[in-house]
């Protein structure tokens, strides 16, 4: 597995490389990096691939400017780094905001995404109110990590520091399999940060987290200094309002290309999105048992095994 560093699109961005072929390119979540795909960059680098799992702007080894984190932007970027690699066309994986930004790519940038797959559903975004509109209302009956993520430096304070640690570990068990997420709706939102709503996260390790493996993780948020840590996903929760205007332009535009969606069966997403199927013209879902959000981390084996089929019938 190599490192290596590409410029694309006014930003340095960071990515981990495997293997030789046709590109797949892996994009991470919140909270997450290129190491999330440690699991699928060997797999598929053996069936002959080039495997790719960038970290996006804000994220790991890659720059964290303060601004830039819109789909339309973010999407720029993924186009820069195909062209570094000299592919006119790549598959494209996505978790969490990654699928978010897969599926897009795939739909507005259709001549240069051969297929597509995420862990997310994907559909249009409501038109009748801004997301930042719509939280807000939500966020008087109970805490919404989607409306406390708005107001810029509150996150920073709150989570940023000798507190990132904690956070994250919080947020990854929190959002897995076994970690209950959905108790942090039992906090009010007035006085109350993340990291308060969060349930705690046992110690480590976990069935699917070693302790050496989060500590990865930890010096990868940790890089970008105190209160920067977070920079790339809570500047992508800032977007939202930016995110569903550009959006806007492609109201019904079908995804042509074949897509798989994967979503652990244990996934907190599953209870409040759903797939719109008129937005595909080839889609095969897949629920994987005994994952949560952090789906390929969580059952490597089968989230596997199942992009190997996906990408074996192109």
């Amino acid at each position: 597995m190599e490192s290596r560093l590409i410029e694309t699109n006014g930003v340095r961005l960071h990515a981990r490389v495997a293997g030789q072929g046709p590109v797949v390119l892996l994009v991470h979540g919140f909270p997450g990096t290129s190491y999330s795909w440690r699991h699928q960059l060997p797999v598929l680098a053996a069936a002959g691939w080039q495997a790719v799992a960038v970290d996006t702007r804000g994220y790991g080894g890659s720059e964290r400017p303060h601004d830039g984190y819109t789909t339309e932007v973010i999407e720029q970027d993924l186009l820069g780094v195909l062209d570094a690699l000299g592919a006119d066309r790549a598959v494209v994986v996505g978790q969490d905001f990654g699928a978010k930004y897969a599926w897009n790519l795939a739909r507005h940038h259709p001549e240069r995404v051969r297929a597509v797959a995420g862990t997310v559903p994907f559909a249009d975004l409501p038109q009748e109110k801004a997301p930042s509109a719509l939280w807000a209302e939500l966020a008087e009956h109970h805490f919404l990590h989607l409306h406390y993520f708005q107001e810029p430096g509150v996150a920073e304070r709150d989570l940023g520091g000798d507190r990132a640690d904690e956070f994250l570990a919080r947020l990854l068990w929190a959002l897995s399999a076994d970690g209950g997420y959905f108790s942090v709706f039992g906090h009010a939102s007035a006085g109350t940060s993340y990291l308060d709503a969060l349930p705690s996260a046992p110690a480590l390790p976990w069935p699917w987290l070693s302790e050496a493996e989060f500590a990865v993780f930890a010096e990868a948020f940790g890089a970008g200094g105190p209160g920067r840590e977070f920079a790339g996903g809570f500047g992508s929760y800032r977007a939202a309002d930016a995110d569903w205007a550009f959006e806007a332009g492609w109201l019904g535009t079908p995804i042509t290309q074949p897509a798989l969606l994967l979503i652990g069966e244990h996934d907190p997403v599953r209870r409040f999105t759903q797939t719109d199927p008129a937005l595909f013209a080839d889609l095969t879902e897949r629920v994987i048992p005994g994952a949560g959000h952090h789906v390929q981390q969580e059952q490597p084996d089968a989230v596997n095994a199942a992009l190997v089929e996906f990408l074996a019938g192109l």
